[in-house]
């Protein structure tokens, strides 16, 4: 199966030599220019593995985008910097990233260290050493037309099951719990993504807009998915 990396980059000179790199081992890159397309792309596409250039985002956006999305891949994260401290690598190492690569990288000495974690992730059991989740109680509500089942992670709209990704049936049963209630977008973030980023609130937006398109009679006159102008989105 070719390998998939996320390339978030502003630089046109990396991104082509990273092009290029994966171009001879057959793999596949996908790029973007900013943390939140990250995030965004990253729910839609699996992902072997992100690279990302430091030149892209500030220190504290990268952390904080680390711990967002730590937990939804089972691959590498390497961060590229042309600068390099003590300071900063106890920061990312912290945040959980795998390698922190000094610029300009080495083609030939890059690819055999990624080879190697992706070998070591298929090899490791990750979630070994994490306690199994507790078995949730069955809770099904139902919302107008909508059925949504906590326990089995399934939709119906009139009887016919809805396609969400996992994120959106996790922003979709957060809502669901405190259906009636104007929710911030800092709060969705927040209870859905589980951390206080405030410069990914846009994500909210992207992901209550998919929502509309699968949920709604007329996405653009909800009966549901609610906004409520200057306060954020209530579910009804």
């Amino acid at each position: 199966m070719t390998k998939e990396f996320l390339l978030l980059s502003q630089s046109a000179d990396l991104t082509q030599q990273l092009t290029g790199l994966c171009t001879k081992a057959h793999w596949h890159l996908r790029r973007v220019t900013t943390p939140t397309g990250l995030v965004v792309a990253l729910e839609k596409h699996p992902t072997s593995g992100i690279w990302w250039d430091l030149a892209a985002a500030t220190l504290d956006t990268t952390i904080a985008t680390m711990t967002l999305i730590r937990s939804q891949i089972a691959g590498p994260i390497t961060v590229l910097t042309a600068k390099m401290t003590d300071r900063l690598q106890r920061k990312l190492y912290a945040a959980r990233v795998d390698d922190v690569e000094l610029l300009p990288i080495d083609d030939a000495a890059f690819r055999a260290k990624i080879e190697q974690r992706l070998w070591t992730y298929q090899h490791t059991d990750l979630h070994g050493s994490t306690p199994l989740a507790k078995p949730v109680p069955s809770e099904i509500l139902t919302i107008g037309d909508l059925t949504i089942d906590l326990a089995a992670y399934t939709v119906t709209k009139r009887a016919q099951p809805v396609d969400l990704t996992p994120k959106e049936f996790q922003l979709l049963s957060y809502l669901a719990h405190h259906r009636q209630q104007v929710l911030s977008r800092e709060q969705l973030v927040t209870g859905v993504w589980g951390y206080d980023l405030l410069t990914t609130s846009r994500i909210v937006d992207i992901h209550i807009s998919h929502l509309r398109d699968k949920l709604e009679d007329d996405p653009h006159q909800p009966a549901h998915l609610l906004t409520i102008r200057g306060f954020g989105y209530k579910f009804v």
